[in-house]
């Protein structure tokens, strides 16, 4: 055959051979021949392209992470692609700016640290060991090649020595950290009060005129949401479960062979105290965390009582005023590490420090309680719905399989498929985007309902898996667009908007009267209460993260300036329910930075240069940013 066409190869044969080369080249590239990629570019950076097929990389990364992170509780369609997309590209430019700069400074990552990290990466290892198979193949799932991934590592361990050479440079001298604690721990002492907005507004009943004018001005207000009316076909064990018929020989042995699953497990009484450390501290902060727990409990050891000690020293609020008490656990409901301590411990001995995600806490066993096996008579009831669960479950995969196909069939009903199912198609109220009711509140639900398909198109969802074994096939039935409510609906509503709205504008005029009168000296604080009959608070004592006031109050008594000896500064605060508050700072104390230990100082020093640092590189990445060249591709945006 070879031969024929080397015989015919000559004269116009071959120049047609020749033009069906060439128009190939011509319209498509040689890249094509060549295996050039002609992937588009999406971004420039400085001159640096970054291509479609680099970001939806990224993307589906960070997607990755994103489930991996969440586990159960991702939802693919909570994360919007095009927020996405957008996200990735900026931290990609933010990259591409810093690594230009990582090259500017020489900043190199050799190959032999590059194998190191790899090779110690947990995920690459079988038993401790690096597995070359179990590399390859995770890094072929990931669509890369060796080469492209160990790039990518370098980079990854060059940005991170920039940072650190930032980021680590950073420090806190003592007197940064003196200002510090008497900013931090500072408390303000006050009087206040309220001027009330309803109170002004008093009998005040708007016009039908005025409630009317308000309505059409702040129609988006009274807005009734796109929403939608639903069929829907559900499977789950309990449904499959309902109708098969059960004996009292099938439960006896069911109970027999989960005699474990119907006996409730021990229950600890405990009580702890918690020194709060953050779970990525610095080594300075575990230090002085560690220190400060050992020290309590070589005043356990000495005979000092739990509940005074937790009472005093406790980072945990919730339960440090009543000396630590947690009350009951039983298995499950604590971190990994304290709930295996707390039942390791006999009933009445203390643990040492034992370190979770929270820091480190000590650990006390007031009571233990025994679990107790009702019987199979006393567990009847239960036994009974578990051997159905049980047995529907075996039948679940199926059935779900079978809804699957028949409304994938018959895309505009739901009949058939509740037909052949022997299941009852059900229907839904009303539903907006924020959900329904039980299985309808699920936004796996929200997101097929109001999808191009089943809205636009008028079809039948996919199957939808939602927890607790139950899946769901729906359509919709009704539609109605975003709309106004009809007036005489929110008549009544928006008349009491009014009311508010006539009573904020009333308390803020009326508060901030006062507040000249107060700043010029021409009233006190108790004679506006005394002639006005508002209620004076006086002597409170606060500080920055206090709950005793209004956070508005508390902000503005801080934002205020120290008052001079002997007199007062005053300010004034808009609330969120339409009040005025009137406050006079009377006295500010600082914190003590006497009062900190050398450890505590220590890592109070560590913790602000790390915030010291992580902000300098911060600062550096905004303006390396601002000052890149970044063009960017119509398709990318």
């Amino acid at each position: 055959m070879l031969l024929a066409i080397r015989e015919k190869a000559q004269g116009w044969f071959a120049w047609l051979i020749v033009g069906f080369i060439t128009i190939p080249f011509a319209l498509w590239g040689i890249q094509s021949y060549l295996g050039v990629s002609s992937d588009p570019v999406a971004v420039s950076v400085d001159g640096k392209e970054i291509t479609e097929r680099q970001i939806e990389q990224r993307v589906r990364q960070f997607r990755d992470q994103l489930r991996t992170r969440l586990g159960k509780a991702y939802r693919p369609e909570l994360f919007d692609d095009k927020v996405l997309r957008k996200q990735v590209i900026e931290q990609m430019i933010n990259d591409a700016v810093l690594s230009e700069t990582a090259d500017d400074w020489n900043l190199r990552i050799s190959d032999d640290f590059v194998r190191q990290y790899i090779q110690s990466i947990p995920s690459f290892q079988t038993n401790g060991r690096f597995n070359v198979q179990a590399y390859n193949t995770l890094i072929r799932n990931q669509g890369m090649s060796q080469r492209g991934f160990e790039e990518e590592v370098r980079g990854d361990l060059v940005m991170e020595q920039l940072k650190y050479g930032i980021s680590g440079s950073a420090f806190a001298t003592d007197r940064e950290v003196n200002d510090s604690i008497r900013l931090k721990d500072q408390e303000r002492e006050l009087s206040w009060l309220l001027v009330s907005g309803s109170k002004l507004a008093g009998d005040y009943q708007p016009s039908d005129e005025e409630i009317k004018a308000y309505y059409e001005e702040h129609q988006s207000k009274y807005m009734v949401p796109e929403r939608v009316k639903l069929e829907y076909l559900l499977l789950s064990p309990e449904i499959l479960g309902a109708d098969m018929e059960v004996t009292e020989e099938k439960l006896r042995d069911y109970y027999q062979q989960h005699q474990d699953e119907f006996r409730a497990p021990e229950e600890r009484k405990l009580r702890h105290i918690l020194i709060q450390v953050a779970e990525d501290a610095d080594q300075a902060a575990v230090d002085a965390a560690r220190g400060k727990a050992e020290d309590l409990e070589a005043r356990l050891a000495q005979g000092e009582k739990f509940e005074d000690l937790a009472k005093e020293f406790s980072d945990d609020p919730g339960s440090r005023e009543q000396g630590g008490d947690l009350g009951w656990i039983s298995p499950g409901l604590m971190a990994k590490a304290f709930e295996e301590e707390a039942y390791r411990l006999e009933k009445g001995q203390t643990s040492k420090p034992v370190r979770t995600p929270f820091g480190f806490h000590i650990i006390q066993v007031t009571d233990v309680r025994n679990s107790d096996q009702g019987g199979f008579e006393a567990l009847r009831g239960e036994i009974e719905a578990a051997w159905r669960r049980a047995q529907a479950e075996q039948l679940l995969f199926d059935k779900a399989e079978q809804l699957a196909d028949l409304s994938y069939e018959s895309p505009d009903s739901l009949v058939p498929a509740a037909e052949a199912l022997g299941l009852k198609v059900q229907e839904s109220d009303w539903l907006d985007r924020r959900g329904g009711k039980g299985v309808l509140a699920s936004p796996k639900v929200v997101a097929a309902a109001f999808s191009d398909d089943v809205l636009g198109e008028g079809n039948n969802s996919e199957l939808i898996e939602l927890e607790g074994d139950k899946v769901l096939v729906l359509r919709v039935v009704e539609h109605e667009a975003e709309h106004p409510q009809a007036f005489e609906e929110v008549k009544e509503k928006v008349a009491s908007a009014l009311k508010r709205e006539r009573g904020k504008t009333l308390a803020r005029e009326k508060g901030e009267a006062l507040l000249a009168s107060l700043q010029g000296g021409e009233k006190t604080l108790q004679q506006i209460s005394a002639d006005d009959g508002w209620e004076l608070k006086s002597g409170i004592k606060i500080k920055r993260r206090s709950t005793l006031l209004p956070q508005a109050v508390r902000d503005k008594a801080f934002g205020l300036p120290r008052p001079e000896e002997g007199k007062a500064s005053f300010g004034g605060a808009e609330l969120g329910n339409g009040d005025y508050a009137l406050l006079a700072v009377t006295g500010v104390t600082d914190g003590d930075p006497s009062k900190l230990d050398d450890a505590e100082r220590k890592a109070t020093k560590a913790e602000m240069a790390r915030s010291k640092g992580e902000l300098q590189f911060n600062i550096l990445g905004r303006y390396l940013r601002e000052r890149a060249d970044v063009e960017i591709t119509t398709s990318s945006q």
